[in-house]
């Protein structure tokens, strides 16, 4: 009988030992207390501001998943990521730097086949939010939630706006301690209304915009919209809104020096302008990434070197330089062998490159080349998963390693980009690149 009883104790314990590993990983992770942050926004006569356990608190902050160590010391004091798969170290990580996090939860876009109408597809969806607020709505670096990234791009029916709503209800169902944002990219009137009238759980908005920053927060408040918001990317321009293209419509991007004065001139005039309203901002992007070029958004180089854009943001949220400032690169330029520039290169003709760069220290700068076939970005999106940097064509460059470089016009036919990364080897890099279009000889006719 006592062996009988000691059976049925110890089946009984295992089954509550395993029913409580089944639960332990939809458990809160962070448990509620001292840990937990309180965020809300409030409004006074000067207009609106974030308060974090009721002190002042505006986002300085950027979008990526490295090298927080640096924000921090660089004088910034917020990261922006656009999803939970990876949140457990980034969460740790920016709490051990003193950073909060603006915690994305990803929603699959209409226009990349989410059915909003599918019943069961938004009950998943809803109960993958459940677990993930959950999770982390106490983690100390929580600083609020951003419902989806660009929503309205490409949505055309009211019921997705009514699902955010509702993602965000449960949001504030299970955390009423961090808001709820949103993100767009159109600000036009109906976009606004939508927001306005459908998505009451939705705290403020939070905008994506680039070029078209200075018109932002007017184009908001004449939509209907004269609350708070907050610009949760900025940077250069976009590719899809590059001002110079070629001739066979490929966008031309900006030097890492003009990248640099472009955002100052952005975060001067159109985030701090509108400190009344806007809580603050992210740059886009700390760290590397490829969209449409590696270089295009990157504020550091893959094996981290630092470029005058990411320089410029310690200037702007500290007020001081680093001691060591990027290279200012004034000009690269691409030529034919009578010095003439050159933007289509045939075959079995040598041509020329050469940049023109100083370094704010005198460092000597060491050059490296390279010529990169043009990305298909416009069919990507943006994707992280989809884009990848195009492999280096071989056989291109006669020299390197200089100012002045020799390169080959025999190439397959097509656009390509010649890139120069020029390093002071303390940390900082400036870049740039020409697109150029490897033509083809066309034979001669025979008669």
């Amino acid at each position: 009988m006592v062996t009988f009883k000691k059976t049925i104790f110890r089946q009984a314990l295992l089954i509550l030992l395993y029913v409580m590993g089944c639960q332990s990983q939809d458990r809160p992770v962070y448990r509620a207390g001292k840990q937990a942050r309180t965020v809300t926004i409030q409004q006074d006569a000067s207009g609106f501001s974030l308060y974090r356990n009721g002190q002042p608190y505006y986002i300085r902050g950027a979008g990526g998943y490295t090298y927080y160590d640096r924000l921090k010391a660089m004088g910034g004091n917020s990261i922006r990521v656009w999803d939970t798969s990876d949140a457990d170290r980034i969460l740790d990580q920016a709490n051990e730097q003193g950073l909060t996090v603006m915690l994305g939860i990803w929603i699959v876009r209409e226009k990349e086949g989410f059915n909003y109408f599918s019943q069961e597809a938004v009950a998943q969806l809803k109960e993958r939010v459940r677990k993930e607020v959950l999770r982390y709505r106490n983690h100390p670096a929580l600083l609020m939630w951003c419902i989806g990234n660009e929503i309205d791009f490409g949505l055309f029916n009211i019921k997705a706006w009514r699902v955010i709503n509702e993602i965000a209800a449960i949001v504030h169902e299970l955390d009423p301690n961090h808001p709820t944002t949103t993100t767009l990219i159109d600000v036009s009137p109906r976009v606004v209304r939508l927001l306005k009238e459908e998505c009451p759980h939705i705290d403020l908005p939070s905008i994506n915009s680039y070029r078209a920053l200075p018109f932002f927060a007017e184009n908001l408040q004449q939509s209907g919209w004269d609350g708070p918001y907050i610009v949760t990317e900025f940077g250069p321009p976009g590719a899809w809104e590059s001002e110079k293209h070629t001739d066979w419509n490929i966008p031309v991007e900006l030097t890492s020096s003009q990248k640099a004065e472009f955002i100052k001139e952005r975060y001067t005039n159109d985030i701090l302008g509108n400190a009344s309203r806007c809580l603050g901002s992210y740059i886009f992007f700390w760290g590397q990434k490829q969209e449409c070029t590696p270089t295009w958004f990157s504020l550091f180089t893959k094996s981290g070197e630092k470029t005058a854009s990411a320089d410029m943001m310690q200037y702007l949220w500290s007020g001081q330089w680093p001691v060591n400032r990027a290279p200012h690169l004034m000009s690269v330029r691409l030529q034919a062998a009578d010095n003439t520039p050159a933007n289509r290169l045939r075959p079995g003709q040598t041509y020329s490159a050469q940049v023109l760069v100083n370094d704010p220290e005198g460092d000597p700068l060491r050059y490296y080349w390279e010529v990169l076939p043009e990305s298909d970005w416009r069919d990507l999106d943006g994707s992280v998963e989809k884009e990848v940097k195009p492999t280096p064509v071989d056989n291109v460059l006669i020299t390197n390693n200089n100012a002045e470089i020799q390169l080959t016009g025999n190439l397959n036919p097509g656009p390509y980009r010649l890139f120069v990364y020029v390093y002071d080897d303390k940390g900082s890099v400036a870049t740039a690149n020409v697109p150029f279009l490897a033509e083809q000889v066309s034979e001669p006719r025979t008669r």
